[in-house]
């Protein structure tokens, strides 16, 4: 997809992405590079939110997807936005002690922390069970010092499900140690993987 602009088709829109050809196999890939490089616009392909002047994106299974802003429902409590991702409430207690939110199930976003409402954003995604998570940036607003907890709830729910990961970041630390395989983009392009 050499090109991509947004899904309403922008006439005017530079190029974000360019020339770009990739292979994302199975486990978890880090989209990696610094603000401006094309991260967003890669994971936005990828779920169908943008659209690319040619080539194409295919894929198979199910995808559960976190835009950097969290794209959390306005209306839904913590607890309503795990169970409208897998209805039926199984194991969504035990989603909310994970991601330390079970004080906060009845809250609305509005109410929530920044950091809680990436860690809700994470959470639903898992609640999902789809074959494939797309993280834009996941847990860029938690505390350092607990963010680590939350990246083993990832990886743990990884395991258990054997879906992938595809996510953003633009710290080379996270991707070295939540990642198999990075591609790293600058300018728009491709600049390893």
């Amino acid at each position: 997809f050499p090109r991509t602009r947004p899904a309403d088709d922008c006439r005017n829109a530079a190029a974000r992405l360019r020339d770009v050809s990739l292979t994302l196999r199975r486990g978890v890939t880090a989209v990696i590079g610094w603000s401006g490089a094309g991260k967003t616009s890669l994971l936005n392909m990828l779920v169908g939110f943008e659209k690319a002047d040619g080539g194409s994106v295919r894929g198979t299974g199910s995808l559960a997807w976190v835009p950097q802003d969290g794209g959390l429902w306005p209306h839904c409590t913590a607890r309503e936005h795990l169970g409208t991702a897998r209805p039926g409430g199984d194991g969504l207690d035990a989603l909310l002690a994970a991601f330390d939110l079970t004080p906060r199930a009845d809250a609305r976003p509005h109410e929530l922390s920044q950091g809680e409402q990436a860690r809700l954003a994470v959470a639903r995604a898992l609640a999902a069970q789809a074959d494939v998570l797309v993280m834009d940036e996941p847990l860029a607003h938690v505390d350092p010092a607990r963010a680590g907890n939350y990246w083993r709830v990832i990886r743990e729910h990884l395991v258990a499900t054997g879906a992938s990961l595809i996510f953003s970041t633009h710290l080379p630390e996270i991707a070295l140690g939540e990642a198999e395989r990075a591609v790293c983009l600058s300018a728009g392009r491709v600049v390893h993987e």
